[in-house]
C-alpha cells in the first residue's frame, strides 16, 4: 500500500535535516582532527559528542536504561547510584532548529529550539517513551515540556529550584526536591538507591573531579587548547563516568603542553555546546587564550566535590543537594553576588585583565547579567567585552572584527600587568 504523500515528504525532511546535522557534526570533528595540536586521545570525547546530536542512537547503544535531563541541578551522582544513563539535553547544532515547532517566539533560545528540534519524532525518537528530568532554572527550561509538546505526554520529573540560596527555607526546600528525585528515579531503575550504592557513586564522581579539576589548571596554565576542554568537558555526560577517567587521564598523559604565549582571557556568560564552538574559535583565531571560563557547560559542568559528615541515606543525599544548591552560581538566582566574588577571584587569581561575555540571544538572565557585571568590573580596572550571537555563521566577521579590537586594546594592558 502507498503511503500517504505527507509521511513522505516528512520522510524527505527528516532526511535531509539528518544530512544537515550529520555534516555539522563531521565539520567540526574533522576541523579539530586537522588541527596541529590534535591527539588521537580526543577521539572517544568526539564518538560520544557525535551521539549527542542523535538520542536515538544514544539509547539504542546504551548499556543501562538512560533518562533525559537539562541542567547541573540533577546530581550525576544519584543516577550513577540507580544504575541508569544520562542523556544531558544541550544541543548547539543549528540544523536541528529546522525541525523546532513553527509556534515557538521568534527570540527563542538557540539551544533551546535546537532541543526542540533535537526531539522532533521524525528523527526517530518517540519523546513520549522517555523519561526527563527538568530542574527549574530558567524560563526558557521551565516552559521546555511545553514548547516541546511532551508535557503531559512524557513521564517528566520537575524539580522546583528555590531562586534564594542564602536562607534555610530553600535549603530544606532543595533537600526535599533531591530526596523526590531519588523516588523517581527507582521507580523504574534497575536498582534502589542505597546509602553503600550513593556512597559508592559520590567516591567515583569525587576521583572525576580531582582528574577536571587537574584539567581546569592545564588549561589556566596555557598548557592545553581551551577547545580541547570544550570537547572533555561537554562529553561527560554521555559517558560512563568510570570510561570518562580513563579516557581523560589519558588525554592528560598524551598531551603535548602549549607555549603560554597569547594574552588569556575569562570567558562567561551562556553555554557552549557541541558542535557550536564557533565562539572558542573566532578567539583563538583572534590571538587571545581562554585561559579561564564561568561557564555552566565547561568549567561549572561539575558543580563542585561533595563533602559530608556522616554516610546515612539522609547525609548524603544533603550533602548532595547543598554541593547542587548553594555551590551554584547560575545567574537565574536572586542573590548572586558571589557569582560576581568567584569571577573577579579568578582574574586577580590567573592574572587575566579581559573578560569575554558570551550572551546567545533569547538568554536573558545572562543577558540581564551582564550590563551588571560590566559595570563592576569596569570599575576595578578590567576590560569587558560582551559578544550577542547565536548558531549562524553569518555574524562572523563582525565578531571577529570587535574580538581583534578587543585583543589590541588588552596587549599593552595585559603586559604592563605581566611586567609588574
Amino acid at each position: 500500500m502507498t503511503q500517504p504523500k505527507i509521511n513522505q515528504r516528512l520522510l524527505r525532511l527528516q532526511l535531509k535535516i539528518r544530512k544537515q546535522m550529520m555534516a555539522e557534526c563531521e565539520d567540526q570533528v574533522s576541523g579539530i582532527q586537522e588541527r596541529s595540536d590534535y591527539i588521537p586521545e580526543l577521539d572517544p570525547f568526539l564518538e560520544s559528542l557525535r551521539l549527542s546530536l542523535f538520542p536515538k542512537e544514544f539509547i539504542d547503544k546504551a548499556v543501562t536504561p538512560p533518562v533525559m535531563t537539562l541542567c547541573i541541578q540533577a546530581p550525576l551522582e544519584l543516577f550513577l547510584a540507580a544504575g541508569l544513563s544520562v542523556f544531558k539535553l544541550a544541543c548547539g547544532s543549528y540544523a536541528a532548529q529546522n525541525l523546532a515547532p513553527l509556534q515557538l517566539p521568534a527570540l527563542t533560545c538557540p539551544m533551546i529550539k535546537s532541543l526542540a528540534g533535537l526531539l522532533d519524532p521524525h528523527l526517530g525518537l518517540d519523546p513520549t517513551q522517555q523519561r526527563f528530568v527538568i530542574p527549574t532554572t530558567c524560563d526558557w527550561v521551565v516552559k521546555f515540556s511545553e514548547l516541546t509538546g511532551i508535557y503531559g505526554t512524557a513521564d517528566i520529573h520537575f524539580m522546583e529550584l528555590p531562586h534564594l540560596r542564602e536562607n534555610e527555607r530553600s535549603s530544606r526546600r532543595w533537600l526535599e526536591e533531591i530526596q523526590a528525585l531519588k523516588l523517581w528515579l527507582e521507580k523504574t531503575a534497575p536498582k534502589k538507591i542505597t546509602p553503600k550504592a550513593l556512597y559508592a557513586a559520590i567516591k567515583c564522581h569525587a576521583s572525576a573531579f580531582e582528574l577536571f579539576s587537574r584539567l581546569i589548571d592545564l588549561k589556566r596554565a596555557q598548557q592545553m587548547p581551551a577547545l580541547h576542554f570544550a570537547l572533555i568537558a561537554n562529553a561527560l555526560p554521555y559517558q560512563d563516568i568510570n570510561q570518562w577517567i580513563t579516557h581523560a587521564a589519558a588525554y592528560v598523559k598524551g598531551l603535548n603542553p602549549l607555549e603560554n604565549t597569547r594574552p588569556p582571557i575569562l570567558l562567561t556568560g551562556s553555554p557552549i555546546v557541541f558542535p557550536n564552538y564557533k565562539l572558542l574559535h573566532l578567539i583563538e583565531n583572534a590571538g587571545m587564550a581562554i585561559a579561564a571560563d564561568d561557564i555552566c557547560s565547561l568549567e561549572r559542568t561539575f558543580p563542585g566535590a561533595v563533602t559530608f559528615e556522616d554516610k546515612s541515606e539522609y547525609g548524603l543525599l544533603r550533602a548532595l543537594a547543598e554541593r547542587n544548591h548553594k555551590a551554584c552560581i547560575c545567574p537565574t538566582f536572586a542573590d548572586n553576588q558571589r557569582r560576581i566574588n568567584g569571577i573577579l577571584n579568578i582574574l586577580e587569581k590567573e592574572n587575566i585583565k579581559g573578560i569575554i561575555f558570551h550572551v546567545l540571544k533569547g538568554c536573558h538572565p545572562y543577558d540581564m547579567e551582564s550590563g551588571m557585571l560590566e559595570i563592576q568590573l569596569k570599575e576595578k580596572g578590567y576590560l569587558f567585552l560582551k559578544i550577542e550571537t547565536d548558531y549562524v555563521k553569518e555574524d562572523e566577521q563582525n565578531i571577529v572584527t570587535r574580538l581583534e579590537a578587543f585583543r589590541r586594546t588588552l596587549d599593552p594592558i595585559q603586559q604592563f600587568r605581566s611586567n609588574k
